[in-house]
């Protein structure tokens, strides 16, 4: 986590953050609540199951050029944790198709395997 942290960034955010509650009537809870908690959870939910898990060396090393595996989490659950990222070596290998279309990407590559 520490390579995608930047205490420039987290300097203009804190900036940001008292900027808005002094210039405008807004309490410092909803901002808490409202934007920062939000942020938080959602920073890390992107950076665990977005980029950790996907990208983390499995025991035997990486068997694909992308060092990326997908999770095999139900589809629901691969929604709600990061919109189908966690079919990332699909998303490593088709760039250029939309997270939504990930599972069917996903169920087309398990039903017809590559001979390699």
């Amino acid at each position: 986590m520490q390579e995608y942290w930047c205490w420039i960034r987290a300097f203009q955010l804190v900036a940001l953050f008292y900027s808005i509650h002094y210039l405008f009537p807004i309490p410092q809870a909803n901002l808490y609540l409202f934007w920062l908690l939000p942020l938080w959870l959602s920073s890390t939910q992107l950076f665990y199951f977005g980029t950790f898990l996907p990208h983390r060396q499995p025991e035997g090393g990486y068997k694909n050029a992308n060092r990326a595996q997908s999770s095999s989490l139900p589809l629901f659950w691969s929604f709600l944790t990061c919109y189908h990222f966690g079919y990332h070596e699909e998303h490593h290998n088709y760039p250029q198709t939309p997270w939504w279309q990930l599972p069917k990407v996903r169920q087309i590559i398990t039903q017809n395997p590559r001979n390699d």
